[in-house]
């Protein structure tokens, strides 16, 4: 089986441009990658081929059905809960001719989040195993973290067993280990699968193909991520190469189409009869031989002829396009607190809402301290974040990025840039630039990407000066040019900076201090 995309487009209501399209491409089976900068159309992209978007232009092979609307994430009784272990599933219940979106968010339950739970055959049990999916998972999902509920989406998507399966960023929220779980899980899935992924290990451990994207264009590559980006890179050299030769060559032609014209100019002049006295005979006629013969008037018809050429060369100028890249470097302009010591947290324990403790030792937060939050998924970090910020004294000014945004935040964070006034909303747009996303497509629409949403959120706190910035997984959703600009600008900080991150390497260059969370629910500082 294969998918086939032909001159696709997609235009957000209200956008005054398309997000995708026209793009054609045709995935084969096993997996393509699909990457670019945050609101390149990725999203866009596998919502459309799975059908969780309508309202398009141009052809997609198979044609998508529409998927059950996404389930809001309630808990469900006592009763139930106690009676969903013994329940089985009718395989029939599954819809496997159906493709699958696995979206970024993790808001919402999987749509057949139930039936998966209810389902206690070999194909379900095998998911739960390499996944390490607890029974209870989906009946208490308001209490899982982030990276649970990101394997519970990737379990389900892969039990469903579709055609087609797009993944949306499977490995934002997860640590090491749920890392290399979901990768072994997906290894085994064999129909055509659609991975946008910033996560460049993740990629070339699976993909065959990679669809790189650019204002909702993309071009086909084969191989790994690192070999189809050694090739792009390849292929930039060579484009900026004949762009700068061509630039070349037409300057050279402009100069000698000038030097021509002049030439052109003075040979009308020696032909002109006007300045000579009526009686000067062989004046005349040495005019009359020169214009008979054509020799002076060589230099105007060679002029005309070069225009062709000039205009040949600037085609190969404008065909030879090299794509922009966001300047990456930019400073946080933050102060640390006259306060010497921002917030303390006593002693004492948190519950953790699922019959489990986190245990807290006397932890400080002072005015220019760097510290970094690591351990696994669901041992307390995002609780410990919440729970500091609670205990800021309210005359310290905080930036505080959860790991998500909900849908109607994301609505009225945009509303609210969009009503600043253009020194301010300048000010922001120069910062979300310098994070690699184009400020003219943040203004364009109604819908920012993930990624996009936590570059504005950024920039609009820090343009409030900030003493103190908290960020839970501030690389999800970035792509990889916008995460080594954060990285850079976190490292040089000169206020207080609290960050939650399963990424070592972030963690290393942008912090100083660890406090690291174990399974048993303590905490040691490092």
């Amino acid at each position: 089986m294969q998918l086939t995309i032909t001159k696709l487009s997609y235009t957000y209501e209200d956008a005054p441009t398309p997000a995708l399209g026209p793009l054609s491409a045709t995935f084969a089976e096993g997996w393509t990658g699909v990457v670019g900068s945050n609101g390149s159309g990725k999203s866009t992209l596998l919502r459309l081929v799975t059908g969780d978007l309508g309202g398009f232009t141009g052809s997609i092979v198979p044609a998508p059905a529409r998927p059950p609307a996404p389930v809001p994430a309630a808990p469900l009784s006592a009763s139930a809960s106690t009676a969903a272990p013994a329940a089985a599933a009718d395989a029939s219940s599954r819809t496997p001719s159906a493709p699958s979106y696995c979206a970024q968010a993790t808001e919402y339950p999987p749509a057949q989040a139930e039936e998966f739970a209810l389902d206690f055959g070999s194909d379900a049990m095998r998911v739960r195993r390499i996944l390490g999916i607890q029974d209870d998972w989906v009946w208490r999902f308001d209490t899982l973290s982030h990276g649970e509920r990101k394997r519970l989406q990737v379990a389900v998507a892969l039990w469903l067993n579709p055609p087609v399966l797009a993944l949306d960023e499977p490995t934002n929220h997860v640590d090491a280990a749920t890392r290399e779980q979901i990768l072994a899980a997906l290894g085994q899935y064999r129909g055509v699968g659609l991975l946008v992924s910033h996560d460049r290990e993740l990629l070339d451990a699976l993909v065959s193909h990679c669809l790189f994207m650019r204002d909702g264009s993309g071009t086909m590559r084969s191989g790994t991520y690192t070999q189809a980006r050694e090739q792009e890179e390849l292929e930039r050299t060579t484009v900026a190469r004949e762009r700068r030769a061509a630039k070349q060559e037409l300057s050279h032609l402009h100069a000698e189409q000038q030097r021509r014209r002049n030439e052109a100019a003075r040979s009308d002049a020696r032909r002109s009869k006007r300045n000579i006295d009526p009686r000067d005979h062989s004046a005349k006629a040495k005019i009359d031989l020169a214009v008979f013969t054509g020799q002076d008037g060589k230099a105007g018809k060679l002029s005309v002829q070069l225009g062709s050429r000039i205009q040949a060369v600037e085609q190969r100028v404008a065909s030879a396009f090299v794509p922009k890249v966001y300047d990456s470097s930019f400073w946080l302009d933050t102060k640390p607190s006259k306060r010497r010591v921002l917030v303390e947290l006593k002693e004492g324990s948190i519950a953790l809402g699922d019959r489990r403790t986190l245990r807290i030792p006397r932890l400080f937060v002072d005015s220019t301290a760097h510290i970094g939050l690591a351990g696994p998924n669901g041992t307390g970090k995002s609780t410990l974040v919440r729970h500091l910020v609670a205990q800021l004294p309210a005359d310290v000014p905080v930036v505080y990025l959860p790991q998500e945004l909900g849908s109607a935040e994301a609505r009225e964070l945009l509303g609210e840039l969009k009503a600043l006034g253009p020194e301010e909303r300048g000010q922001v747009l120069s910062i979300v630039a310098r994070l690699n996303s184009d400020p003219a497509r943040i203004l364009s629409g109604e819908a920012l990407s993930p990624g996009e949403l936590r570059k504005v959120l950024l920039a609009r706190g820090v343009l409030r000066a900030p003493e103190l910035i908290i960020m839970d997984e501030p690389t999800n959703h970035l792509d990889l040019h916008s995460t080594e600009a954060l990285e850079a600008a976190l490292a040089s900080c000169p206020c207080a900076l609290v960050l939650v991150s399963h990424d070592a390497a972030f963690l290393k260059a942008a912090t100083t201090t660890r406090w690291l969370f174990d399974a048993s629910g303590h905490i040691r500082v490092a």
